[in-house]
């Protein structure tokens, strides 16, 4: 699967809507029009996460509800945050378009 930066993944998320409160982890939060979605995960903090490699990232991708190549595709920018949230749409990981409205 391959191994990524934190930092890299951290600017990825951004970059995709995700926005960052920290605690004793950065937790990052989806948000579609300003609406917090349900989808979220975190990086560690820790100086032994510099980088992350296949169990960690194999967990966010769970937490993301993405396979473990669409998430690489999203930290690698290959994957949009619109084709992002079009995937989880499809699969039922949203229950509306981010408008207040059910689809």
């Amino acid at each position: 699967m391959g191994q990524r930066d934190r930092e890299e993944i951290r600017s990825s998320l951004l970059q995709k809507g995700f926005k960052e409160k920290g605690n004793d982890h950065d937790y990052f939060f989806l948000y579609i029009n300003g609406k917090k979605q349900p989808i979220f995960t975190f990086l560690s903090r820790g100086s032994n996460y510099k980088s992350y490699g296949n169990p960690l990232l194999a967990k966010m991708s769970r937490q993301l509800k993405l396979t473990k190549q669409e998430l690489l595709d999203l930290i690698d920018c290959d994957l949009n945050g619109e084709k992002y949230i079009e995937k989880l749409k499809e699969r039922g990981s949203l229950s509306f378009s981010g408008t207040g409205k059910k689809n």
